[in-house]
């Protein structure tokens, strides 16, 4: 990945790192805003609900973004600080109504992708159709909510964007069935995976 390109009040040497596993969609997000940044960064594993982790999280969760000796905690700060403190290529909107639609987008991952299509499909499992039931709902509700520009809040990514997509992908891994018929959604994800952050930061599935 290209070195980090820097604000001039920001140590152009010091190493960004990111503590976590890419299979959490949020550390993944985390790490496609460094490199849609140009940033480059270490993925650090974290060891689970150990001591070490309590002490950068008060909850154990992640990611957690390390910077010049300081945690930042939770995906929308982590997201922030990376856009704003660094220089690249800008993720967020500059007017009103394009900022206010991302982080409507943004929302919407947190409180119903996340919790009802990504907690909700299991993995290393067929899931069940109680499981599918309440996922698919959703996803054809967010279908409903793309429109016709090439990314969720205009013309150019956004981190709407790279909320999306980890979460995508991972239920797409788990149960692909649940994106038949959801065209919208399957053209915006054709765009947003032929990223270079997409692609930098895939996983194999069948190694977890």
């Amino acid at each position: 990945m290209p070195a980090a390109n820097v604000r001039r009040d920001s140590p152009p040497t010091m190493t960004l790192r990111i503590h976590g596993y890419l299979v959490s969609t949020w550390t993944r997000t985390a790490c496609m805003t460094c490199v849609e940044k140009g940033l480059s960064y270490e993925l650090v594993p974290v060891s689970r609900g150990s001591a070490e982790h309590y002490a950068m999280h008060p909850f154990a969760r992640m990611p957690i973004l390390e910077h010049d000796g300081r945690f930042v905690t939770e995906g929308l700060a982590i997201t922030s600080y990376v856009d704003e403190a660094f220089d690249g290529p800008a993720l967020q909107p500059t007017d009103v109504e394009g900022r206010t639609r991302m982080r409507e987008w943004m929302s919407r991952c947190g409180d119903y992708v996340f919790r009802d299509v990504v907690r909700q499909v299991p993995r290393g499992r067929a899931p069940t159709e109680e499981e599918l039931a309440p996922a698919r709902a959703v996803l054809e509700r967010v279908e409903r909510l793309i429109g016709s520009d090439r990314f969720l809040a205009g013309a150019d990514v956004t981190l709407a964007d790279l909320y999306l997509a980890p979460q995508v992908s991972n239920a797409r891994e788990k149960a692909p069935e649940l994106f038949a018929s959801l065209q919208a959604l399957d053209g915006w994800f054709a765009r947003v995976s032929e990223r270079p952050s997409f692609r930098l930061t895939y996983y194999d599935p069948a190694l977890l």
